[in-house]
């Protein structure tokens, strides 16, 4: 039986590549923001708040403020159900401020599924989250690990097993992109079940305030979804916040709605195995 599961692990976060350790996107320094002491800022984090000024104003107002505005303009995809999400009004959500708290430090990674409906004709809407705490700068500084490049060889976490292949890469796209990206996913294993479940995504990533490199989101979504036989949709978020002095968190939000599938408990065990598995990989590569 084939079991056609969308991963949601948010691998938007591997949009934001850097030519070299101390370059950002384009070379340039990144603009200047005031950020905590670090015992403050780490107290802040734990609590689930950012304590990084961009723009003169906190992370979270920037992001609640500028992100939706950014990626509606993009035109990609309808992103407003991931950013109601993670924020309210000018400022972020309960289910935001948890997991920046609980961002992944090591050890054996939870991330949560924050929604499971299914409906008629077993139609399953999925939704995941979870939040990395990686020693970076900021966000925008990848140092050539080219993370999409480890998962070529495969993601497997207890019985299954996805294998993501990089299709291209563009630099500056346009419409304040800074990166586009376009993958292959094979699912070969979903849970113990032999399966052929092969897709292609779209990440973009954009930078909220032009010139800072403090914050950033990027967005998932699915390519040719009108002959896609197992999805509707498939969305994600990815955001990338500075933290206290080293440290930037990485926060991925994804929702699924997903169809002729007859096995919603199989389909929520794999995504969770799975999304265990790329969080272990990411924090491993980049805190390497």
């Amino acid at each position: 039986m084939k079991n056609g599961i969308y991963i949601a692990i948010g691998l938007s976060l591997l949009t934001i590549t850097a030519s070299c350790a101390k370059k950002s996107f384009d070379g340039a320094k990144p603009a200047a923001s005031t950020t905590a002491s670090d015992a403050s800022a780490a107290t802040a984090a734990s609590n689930g708040t950012l304590p990084t000024l961009i723009d003169n104003r906190v992370a979270e107002e920037v992001l609640c403020q500028d992100g939706p505005k950014v990626i509606s303009a993009a035109n990609k995809d309808d992103f407003s159900g991931l950013f109601k999400l993670i924020c309210e009004g000018n400022t972020t959500t309960p289910l935001f401020k948890d997991l920046i708290a609980k961002a992944y430090k090591g050890g054996e990674p939870v991330p949560q599924v924050y929604r499971m409906d299914v409906g008629d004709l077993y139609i399953t809407t999925l939704g995941v989250a979870y939040a990395i705490k990686a020693s970076l700068p900021n966000p925008s500084l990848f140092a050539e690990l080219k993370p999409h490049d480890i998962f070529a060889s495969g993601i497997k976490e207890a019985n299954s097993e996805l294998v993501i292949k990089v299709e291209g890469r563009e630099n500056f796209p346009g419409k304040r992109a800074v990166e586009k990206v376009t993958l292959n996913y094979d699912l070969r294993n979903a849970n113990g079940a032999g399966i052929f479940d092969q897709r292609r995504t779209e990440f973009n990533t954009y930078l909220l305030v032009e010139g800072n490199r403090d914050i950033t989101v990027s967005t998932e979504h699915l390519l040719d979804a009108e002959k896609n036989r197992n999805y509707h949709t498939a969305r994600g978020l990815t955001i990338g916040v500075k933290g206290e002095e080293g440290q930037t968190y990485f926060l991925f939000v994804t929702e699924l709605v997903i169809k002729n599938q007859i096995d919603p408990p199989r389909m929520k065990q794999t995504i969770t195995e799975l999304n265990r598995g790329v969080m272990k990989l990411l924090y491993n590569h980049i805190n390497k």
